[in-house]
């Protein structure tokens, strides 16, 4: 029995592509996937469920991938955050100072993303 199913993931991208292509990636490898398409509803659907994991994007109208990083971090500090971003050179930094654990590159890698959830359900399972 995989300890997969019970490791929640939130996606949130204003993009379609993007959301399709990580709920496919996430469900394929067991994971039970979220889709949002800006910060604020995401603001809100922290409020009342808790996700393991969230990929939220840098570039998005309503609230930005930093701001929304910030509310996610004060509402739920134990989900880990991963930023995605098609230029992720000036963000990292920004973005890790604020609690980010790290920033893909759009388009990205199918292997970037799976190390990525996999080096967070490791940090979780060591405490």
């Amino acid at each position: 029995m995989s300890m997969k199913k019970d490791i929640k993931v939130l996606v949130v991208d204003d993009e379609e592509i993007m959301r399709s292509l990580f709920t496919d990636i996430l469900q394929d490898e067991g994971y039970s996937v979220t889709t949002l398409t800006n910060g604020m509803e995401a603001q809100e659907r922290v409020k009342v469920e808790f996700f393991d994991i969230a990929f939220i994007d840098v570039h998005m109208p309503v609230m930005d991938g930093i701001k929304t990083l910030h509310v996610l971090k004060e509402l739920s500090p134990k989900t880990a955050i991963a930023m995605t971003d098609s230029m992720p050179g000036d963000i990292i930094e920004e973005s890790q100072k604020k609690g980010a654990l790290t920033c893909i590159r759009k388009p990205f890698d199918i292997k970037e993303v799976r190390s990525v959830i996999s080096d967070i359900t490791q940090r979780s399972k060591d405490g």
